[in-house]
């Protein structure tokens, strides 16, 4: 035989007998462990592994509408929020959602509270990277709850697409730009009249104008003891009221100190009242802006909680919760006059 021949063979021979050790040495090469079918295992196993955390706030914003998504408990599958529609010529609405979140779909119930009763829909959302892509379909309405069927019909509309966001929040200005705040969107802004008013401020000896409410609903902490809560911003401009505004207290009330809110000095007043098992926390900052006195006043509604069998499953409210929304409401507050 040809030496060349030989040399061949021998080489062969060596290839096969360093593969046959590998084998044995090693174990045989996974599919991950090929460079040539790595794209499609890494495609195939990707929906394998964990879903990454969707824990936070979503916005979508349709020109005047704003849209809100806050996902604020993720326990394995299962999640909760808080869901809001503000819309600019329509109805809006707010609620609360449970539902789950299974393989980069978010499903649920959204409740809320409708004109004549509380109204139950189903909302689907797909995930996209960061954002959260709203599902719409045909739907009926079963057990006074209104769901797709079928869902398979469900096509999902990239022009309502909630993207992340860091603040989950929403601006009022009112219509005269006299002041603008940021506000959680679940809660509902109406803003005031120009007539006078004694609701400009609690317990009025004489009116005054109401500028805007913050309505916080009772659903906002539901199976808790809390009946809802107000944010005012009040505003008079008779020279007998702006020259008593920051001393004049009223039926109880005590002087708590003093807060400064964008750069103006207000002093604080409190009010605890009571009846019928019924509590009413109020704290009022009243201060002068451009000459005239300004009243921003939050009221905490709450029932006893001894009027609640165990069997009811009715637990004490968490009072920081709403305050730390008031304080964010006041420390974001911005006079648009008088700077």
């Amino acid at each position: 035989m040809n030496n060349k021949y030989k040399i061949i063979i021998l080489i062969v021979f060596a290839i096969i007998a360093g593969a046959i050790f590998i084998y044995y040495q090693m174990g045989p090469l996974t599919m991950a462990e090929n460079p040539m079918t790595a794209t499609s295992i890494t495609s195939t196993t990707s929906s394998l592994t964990p879903e990454a955390p969707i824990k936070g706030c979503y916005v979508a914003k349709l020109a005047k509408d704003v849209y809100t998504l806050n996902i604020q408990v993720e326990e394995n599958e299962k999640v909760s929020g808080l869901v809001a529609f503000n819309n600019f010529e329509k109805d809006s609405s707010s609620g609360s959602f449970d539902g789950t979140f299974i393989d980069g779909i978010l499903t649920g119930n959204y409740a809320f509270d409708s004109e004549v009763s509380r109204s139950n829909r189903q909302l689907i959302f797909k995930r996209a990277g960061n954002t959260f892509v709203e599902g719409f379909g045909p739907v009926k309405v079963v057990d006074n709850k209104e769901i797709f069927d079928p869902i398979s019909a469900v096509t999902f509309d990239p022009k309502s697409t909630f993207i992340k966001s860091e603040n989950c929040s929403e601006k009022f200005t009112d219509s005269n730009n006299v002041f603008s705040f940021n506000y959680n969107p679940y809660f509902k802004v109406n803003p005031g009249y120009d007539e006078l008013t004694t609701d400009w401020i609690s317990n009025a000896k004489q009116k005054g104008i109401l500028l805007a409410r913050v309505s916080i609903p009772r659903s906002y902490l539901p199976n808790t003891n809390f009946s809802g809560a107000t944010f005012t911003i009040g505003r008079s401009g008779d020279a007998s009221i702006i020259k008593t505004c920051i001393s004049d207290m009223k039926n109880g009330e005590k002087k708590d100190g003093t807060k400064t809110i964008d750069g103006y000095t207000f002093t604080k007043f409190t009010l605890s009242d009571a009846g019928a098992g019924n509590f009413y926390d109020t704290a009022s900052y009243r201060g002068i802006v451009d000459g005239d006195c300004y009243v921003l006043e939050q009221t905490i509604h709450s029932t006893n909680i001894g009027n609640y069998s165990a069997k009811q499953g009715i637990k004490e409210f968490d009072k920081t919760t709403i305050q730390s929304d008031f304080d964010k409401m006041l420390n974001g507050f911005s006079f648009l006059v008088g700077n």
